[in-house]
């Protein structure tokens, strides 16, 4: 179900059309005014990065799928109030967050966490190490595999989130920062220790298997 992951995107609405020809902000407008073919064509473009975030945050395809649906009624539903600032797509991802966090409350509890080192927002951190990608690349190939799953399930809420929006979703690091509230300095720094613990995981479940 996951597309190509989009790891950048253009934030101006002269650039948002693309070469399959969405053009988005007269979209958004149709889709806002009821326009349901308008909004399928959104729904088109941007289901699988919606559905990819959830999936990374619940770990459970079915549950994802029905939650994905959500988001979009509520998108829907919410349209007529959206203003635009360049893309939907972080718009879209904080009611996807906010689905996902109204399903753990209703469920009384959260995944398991572990502590791994404070995100300091004021320590930028470097490009992605050769390790990283290749972490990076898994995620964005292997949603679903049960070693990815595992580990992720042992970071902090924060850093499942960034890299379920980072990887998940394809969102660009400002659009991170602008659905997590947060400056993009701390968004790399979050990045980081994610992908820090999520290497640690995995070797150590390589270490089990092998054991």
């Amino acid at each position: 179900m996951l597309k190509e992951r989009r790891t950048v995107r253009e934030s101006s609405a002269s650039s948002a059309s693309n070469e399959s020809g969405l053009d988005e902000p007269e979209l958004v407008a149709r889709a806002a005014g009821g326009d349901g073919p308008a909004f399928g064509r959104l729904y088109l473009h941007y289901v699988d990065d919606v559905y990819a975030y959830i999936q990374l945050r619940v770990r459970n395809s079915s549950l994802a799928e029905d939650l994905t649906q959500d988001v979009f009624v509520n998108a829907f539903r919410g349209l007529p109030r959206f203003q635009w600032q360049g893309s939907l797509a972080p718009w879209l991802m904080r009611i996807a967050h906010n689905r996902v966090a109204n399903h753990w409350r209703s469920m009384g509890r959260r995944p398991d966490l572990v502590a791994l080192p404070e995100d300091d927002p004021d320590d930028p951190r470097p490009e992605l190490s050769e390790d990283d990608e290749q972490i990076a690349a898994l995620l964005g190939q292997t949603v679903g595999a049960a070693e990815v799953e595992r580990a992720l399930s042992r970071l902090t809420e924060l850093q499942q989130q960034v890299i379920a929006l980072r990887f998940g979703a394809g969102l660009s690091l400002l659009e991170t920062a602008d659905v997590m509230e947060r400056t993009q300095n701390a968004i790399k720094n979050l990045q980081h220790n994610a992908l820090v613990g999520l290497r640690r995981q995995l070797r150590v479940g390589e270490r089990e298997v092998g054991a």
